[in-house]
């Protein structure tokens, strides 16, 4: 027989049995035991190394098990010798209670270039055959794949998830009168903004249903990619094809992306028991460096102390106080306001140390009584410590920012420490001016070459006009406080057809920059 044709009969033969497997309700290596239980025994009790692979395993990567149900083991199933991926809840003995989910998952080398062509692609063949229930919750399912990467600025986890790969059960009759388990919804969970994470920072899309102990081919690439409708810009991807059907998908904020990772195996289970198996695994990455350096900041801004004029500056790592710098060309000094409902997060913009949202804690604070400290945390985020009011005050264009509704203040001490402090609105350490990144140009130019743009009136009433005044006859765009694009033109009135909020207006191609808002 020719190789292509007995090729043909051996896959549709793993087809028949697959199928055959299905119908019974039973695959070949599934474990049926009730049991859930890790052995009291202590059989797979490891407190050495979470690195329990086999000599010579079929599957790539690098194995990270923190389960004492079952360590990672191999069947040989229709001809082909799988990877076995069973966990329980609760069987994950390395980790704090309420932390982690058991998981035996396999990381694979990232590709740590964003250069246009960068990418980590993976393959292989995945069988579901039980996912994890929680009998009526809304945590049902197991993950079996996610892309990760690390980001610059914006907090979030140090090793962030970008997108994961979801399997969720699907029950029927097993022709006894028992609901079980018969096929699986796949479902993708993906990031909003970069770090996000659970219901507000993440989108969950279906894409597909497949059948128990179904073959499915998988292959997943995350990579970098020209734009192709601006040849300046470039995509970050996280491109699946699941059992020959394509699902691709572009990362939010792709400038800010540093790396593309690729994890699979078995984790999440937060009642019952998930088993997952994988055959045929392949990996490879191509390594471009980005030479084109970090774009700018569309939205970012610089928070000016009116009585001592220095420039609010985060700090080198997580929960160490914030400073003040009098110059402004670092991206410490860079912000970006953004809305957390009836509230703003003060976002920082660094790629390194503090790049996450500002924090006030109270009079028991790591820094000191009411310290201003930097976090990892990424926006939007609601929580009461990480939370403030922009007080605006149209007259003199100026804010201050109460720590949420306590009737503290941000506020530069005489010491040049930052903490939340009572203080009047007559005292201009607690006054701030906002101006984008880009002013800090025309701060350092004297009066008439420099690139001139003045809004009015600001604050703009909705469905009002706003007039342009400037020197340059180049159009306008307009951003939301997210870094979207949000309307252009060339006229010098503009309709204020926006939601109520903050936002950005910049000549096309000019460097000047002005914050507006829309009430």
């Amino acid at each position: 027989m020719k190789k292509n044709t007995i090729n043909y009969f051996l896959v549709c033969c793993s087809m028949v049995l697959s199928l055959y497997a299905t119908a019974q309700g039973i695959a070949p290596d599934e474990d049926t035991n009730p049991d859930l239980t890790c052995p009291a025994s202590g059989e797979f009790q490891n407190d050495e190394t979470r690195d329990v692979d086999i000599p010579n395993k079929v599957n790539v990567g690098a194995v990270d098990d923190r389960t004492c149900y079952s360590d990672y083991s191999e069947s040989m199933v229709y001809g082909t010798t799988w990877g076995v991926y069973n966990i329980t809840h609760n069987s994950n003995h390395w980790d704090s209670p309420g932390t982690l989910q058991p998981r035996i998952e396999r990381s694979l080398s990232r590709s740590n270039e964003a250069g246009v062509g960068s990418y980590a692609r993976f393959t292989g063949t995945l069988r579901i055959l039980e996912v994890g229930d929680t009998s009526g919750e809304n945590n049902d399912g197991s993950y079996f794949m996610q892309t990760k990467g690390r980001h610059t600025g914006g907090g979030g986890a140090a090793d962030p998830a970008i997108c994961l790969y979801l399997a969720m059960p699907v029950y029927g009759d097993d022709g006894n009168g028992n609901q079980v388990q018969v096929s699986f919804d796949i479902v993708r969970e993906q990031i909003n903004f970069r770090g996000g994470s659970g219901a507000d920072g993440r989108t969950i899309v279906f894409l597909r249903n497949v059948l128990k102990d179904e073959l499915i081919d998988i292959e997943l690439e995350v990579g970098f990619r020209q734009d192709p409708d601006n040849p300046n810009l470039k995509i970050h991807y996280s491109d699946a094809v699941i059992g020959g059907e394509v699902f691709n998908w572009n990362i939010p904020e792709p400038e800010r992306g540093t790396q593309s990772g690729i994890r699979y195996g078995a984790y999440r289970v937060k009642g019952g028991r998930a088993q997952m198996r994988w055959a045929n695994t392949t990996y490879d990455k191509v390594e471009i460096v980005d030479e084109s350096g970090p774009l700018p900041c569309s939205d970012c801004v610089l928070l000016r102390n009116v009585e001592t004029g220095q420039f609010l500056t985060t700090a080198n790592g997580s929960a160490e106080p914030v400073s003040m710098s009098d110059s402004a060309e670092d991206r410490t000094t860079h912000w970006r306001l953004v809305e957390s409902g009836a509230f703003i997060n003060i976002d920082s913009d660094s790629e390194e140390g503090g790049t996450g949202i500002l924090r006030a804690p109270g009079a028991g604070g790591p820094g000191g009584p009411f310290v201003i400290l930097s976090t990892l945390k990424a926006p939007p985020a609601a929580d009461s410590d990480k939370t403030w009011t922009a007080h605006y005050d149209e007259m003199s264009d100026t804010y201050r920012f109460e720590s949420r509704t306590a009737g503290r203040y941000l506020y530069q001490n005489t010491d040049g420490t930052l903490t939340h402090s009572e203080a009047p609105d007559t005292d201009n350490r607690s006054v701030w001016k906002v101006m984008p990144v880009d002013a800090i140009s025309s701060i350092e130019n004297t009066a008439s070459n420099v690139e001139a743009l003045t809004l009015y009136p600001n604050p703009v009433q909705q469905n009002d006009y706003l007039t342009i005044k400037s020197n340059s006859n180049q159009g306008y765009q307009i951003f939301n406080m997210q870094g979207m694009l949000i309307k252009s033109g060339t006229e010098k009135a503009i309709k204020m057809d926006l939601e109520k909020g903050i936002y950005i207006l910049r000549h096309i191609n000019g460097s000047k920059a002005e914050r507006f808002i829309v009430y």
